[in-house]
This record gives C-alpha cells, sequence and structure tokens, in this order.
C-alpha cells in the first residue's frame, strides 16, 4: 500500500493537485491538517481555492487530523464526520502517531515525549512548514513539510508512505526523492 502523506495545504489547489500527480498511485491520502484554510497569520498560497480543493480532497479516501486552521465548517464542508487533533494508525506492528504540531504545546511539549506517551514508535506531524524524516530518542519524526507555504530551503514537499518496502519517502513536489527512511530500524 502507498500512502501519500501531506500537510498545511491552507487551501491551495493548484500546489494539492501537483503533489497528488507527483506522487503517482497511491491508496490514500494522511492529511495532517490546516486543510482549506490559509489563516491569519499566512498569505494567500498560490491557487487558493478551498471550495474546490474540497471537490478535489472527496474523490479520495483521505484521513484528516485537525490543524490549528480548521474549524468546524471545514469538516462540514469536506463531509467528514470528524477531524480529531489526535490520530493513531498501525502499519504492521509498528504504531503511528498523526497530529499537527501545535498540538505539542498542549499535549506534552515535543514530538519525542508524545509518542512515548502513547506507545508510537513513529510521529507522523505538520505545522512547522518545514520538512523533516530522521530518528530521535528511538522514535522516527516525520514531517512532510508543506505542498503551498514552505518555510525551508527545500521548497514545496509531502511525503509517501511504502508499506510493501516499509519505508517513508519525502519528496519534492516535483517528485524528487529528498529522504528515505525506513519504518523500523535496522538492528
Amino acid at each position: 500500500m502507498r500512502i501519500l502523506v501531506i500537510s498545511d495545504t491552507h487551501g491551495s489547489l493548484s500546489c494539492t493537485e501537483k503533489a497528488l500527480k507527483s506522487a503517482g498511485n497511491f491508496d490514500e491520502i494522511w492529511h495532517l491538517g490546516d486543510v482549506l484554510y490559509h489563516g491569519p497569520r499566512n498569505p494567500l498560497p498560490e491557487g487558493y481555492s478551498p471550495k474546490e480543493l474540497s471537490s478535489l480532497l472527496k474523490k479520495h479516501r483521505v484521513k484528516y487530523i485537525r490543524g490549528n486552521c480548521d474549524a468546524d465548517v471545514d469538516i462540514r464542508v469536506l463531509e467528514i464526520p470528524e477531524m480529531p487533533r489526535i490520530g493513531m494508525e498501525f502499519l504492521g506492528d509498528v504504531k503511528i502517531l498523526l497530529v499537527h504540531g501545535d498540538q505539542f504545546e498542549y499535549e506534552g511539549g515535543d514530538p519525542v515525549s508524545l509518542a512515548q506517551a502513547h506507545g508510537c514508535s513513529v510521529v507522523l506531524f505538520g505545522h512547522t512548514h518545514v520538512p523533516l524524516a530522521e530518528r530521535c530518542e528511538g522514535v522516527l519524526l516525520l514531517n512532510p513539510g508543506s505542498v503551498s507555504l514552505p518555510k525551508s530551503e527545500v521548497g514545496p514537499t509531502f511525503g509517501i508512505i511504502d508499506t510493501d518496502e516499509k519505508k517513508y519517502y519525502l519528496c519534492s513536489l516535483e517528485g524528487d526523492v529528498l529522504k528515505e527512511v525506513m519504518f523500523v530500524e535496522r538492528e
């Protein structure tokens, strides 16, 4: 199975379309928050069209995590039953925490502590708009960055989880693999 991991689309239809095209075949999307609204601190992203982005996302199987710019109206527009602030997924025996990075300040201070508190070995998070793929204290920290409003020199990014290969790929919006990591540390 291939999972497209995106975050911080902030209503950008064109950037999200580019990510979906570059990702190629995928089975589902995990969206880590800040889906439709750009927020009061951000500029309007390229291709800002939240209504059309909602229509595009409805065509796919998406697991959503609520970000700091998401509201109850977004849940209604996306026609989903809920948008939790924290989620858990299992890929085989790997327990994954899904969260928008703003929750760290409310739930324990940092991604490693939050993962350990929930018994997870992997944390997928957004919010910073800065991609990350590294291990810290035995926890794999993965941030796909932002497809629309990047805050790093690598530009817009997204992630791909390949469950057959047990790998996470951090990719540029053009589809180039910038980094790959194994989900499980080799012994």
